[in-house]
């Protein structure tokens, strides 16, 4: 068998008596997350209502799937559209770090718009979302690593175009024939352009929402007959060859239904690029027991891999000036000044500090600091995501290191956090609402789609 069709074999036959209670466990934790993200993309970002109110526009009043943050409703195309933009808006939401990929907005919107496509169950819902990580993340890890962005492409904005297409045939019954035509499609519809980091454009936002959108299309289409390109992955001119420097085919089945890659898909603590979370991990937990006057610190050197130096770290001087939300997420230098200053960084001490303006003390910080490659970085990266902190304090330098960060599978979040987490990311909704969302989600086996969601309808 090729490779979709073994993706297309497993989505049909895996059961939510086959996953391991980790694996549930876990997966709850990611769906809230999502959905959390989901209500802050458009609570915080200025693209959030954009997004809803074009979205609304080409919708047309059709209907059949929530709309996270503001509980109208969508077709279910459109609504994924909207939650899984909304989702990756922020780049809060829960990051794969061997496929360096943001699965979940388009993985976890995914199987909500077609669970209520299809009316699911709770146990229909985690073991389609199962599905979507482990295809998803597995893709990335077959497209090679950073060998798919040095190409100019967006893994995050690629992979789950294919994976989409799994939920769906899942939740719709159709057959492996079918899946393996829609995912046939998604070879031509995969996308994830990396031009935004030019000017901060709005483009990475979408790309979630753009294949969530695309793989009900070709699910679609493959429902009613069309015929997809075969051997989507592994063709001389398809998805790894096209869209990878340095494919590793292999990785994309290996180990699938022995192994979970979504126990690997670690929640983010911190609205901030994940290349920044061991600098906020190490300063923030220096800073919250030594408590060191910020005016003692002479330099602040960051190491990263070197994708992370790319990313946060260059050009330095913009790093050192960030001009808006995106500057500041994509910045090493704001991650050390927001840990030192605030000893938080959760999204309303990210967003205060944008809008009231960067202090004196502030400005002097992301002026000192400097962000450097290191070999023995990299050669434990990306499967592990390591950090090197140095502070000069009254002249003595005190250096930080860590290999893993929290929110990984060494150092996981509880629901409790992921719930405060979600709290943070939706001031404007109803306690009371949101109780009753994190009851449904600690007990969703036991529960429907419509259980979950209907707190959050109009």
């Amino acid at each position: 068998m090729d490779i979709a069709q073994i993706y297309a074999k497993y989505a049909k036959d895996l059961n939510f008596d086959d996953l391991p209670q980790e694996v549930v466990d876990h997966s709850k934790k990611l769906i809230l997350d999502i959905m959390g993200n989901d209500i802050g993309g458009y609570e915080w970002m200025d693209s959030g209502p954009s997004i809803v109110n074009g979205i609304r526009e080409i919708n047309r009043g059709n209907s059949g799937s929530t709309v996270i943050a503001t509980g109208e409703s969508m077709a279910p195309e459109w609504a994924s559209f909207a939650n899984a933009s909304m989702a990756h808006s922020l780049d809060y939401d829960n990051h794969h770090a061997k496929g360096v990929i943001h699965a979940g907005g388009s993985v976890v919107n995914c199987a909500l718009a077609a669970a209520e496509e299809n009316n699911s169950n709770g146990k229909e819902l985690i073991t389609s979302v199962v599905i979507g990580y482990e295809i998803a993340c597995r893709l990335a890890m077959a497209l090679g690593p950073h060998s798919s962005h040095e190409m100019g492409f967006h893994p995050t904005g690629t992979c789950s175009t294919f994976s989409g297409s799994a939920i769906i045939g899942r939740s719709r019954k159709m057959s492996e024939e079918e899946i393996v035509n829609a995912m046939g499609l998604n070879g031509s519809q995969a996308a994830g352009s990396m031009q935004y980091v030019v000017n901060g454009a709005w483009n990475k936002r979408t790309h979630p929402g753009i294949n969530t959108h695309s793989s009900f299309i070709a699910a679609t289409l493959a429902q009613s007959g069309f015929i997809g390109a075969a051997e989507v992955f592994e063709g001389k001119q398809g998805f790894l060859q096209g869209y990878a420097l340095r494919p590793i085919p292999e990785n994309a089945t290996k180990t699938l239904g022995h192994s979970y890659e979504t126990l690997e898909n670690a929640i983010k603590p911190f609205p901030l690029c994940r290349y920044n979370h061991q600098t906020l991990d190490l300063v923030l937990d220096y800073q919250r027991e030594y408590n060191v006057e910020t005016s003692k610190i002479s330099s602040i050197l960051i190491h990263m891999p070197t994708y992370g130096v790319q990313l946060c770290g260059s050009p330095i001087e913009l790093k050192r000036n960030p001009k808006s939300p995106v500057d500041a997420q994509f910045s090493g230098c704001f991650a050390a000044a927001l840990a030192l200053t605030q000893e938080k960084a959760d999204m309303q001490t990210f967003t205060n500090i944008l809008n009231t303006g960067m202090s004196s003390e502030f400005k002097r910080l992301l002026s000192i600091t400097d962000i450097q490659q290191a070999d023995d970085l990299d050669a434990i990266h990306p499967e592990f995501w390591p950090g090197r902190v140095t502070l000069t304090i009254d002249g003595e330098d005190v250096e930080l290191y860590g290999k893993h960060m929290r929110g990984e599978r060494e150092r996981p979040m509880s629901i409790e956090e992921v719930q405060e987490k979600f709290r943070d990311l939706s001031p404007n909704h109803d306690e009371s609402k949101r109780k009753e969302v994190f009851e449904v989600i600690n007990n969703l086996e036991n529960a429907t789609i419509d259980d979950l969601l209907s707190p959050l309808r109009k």
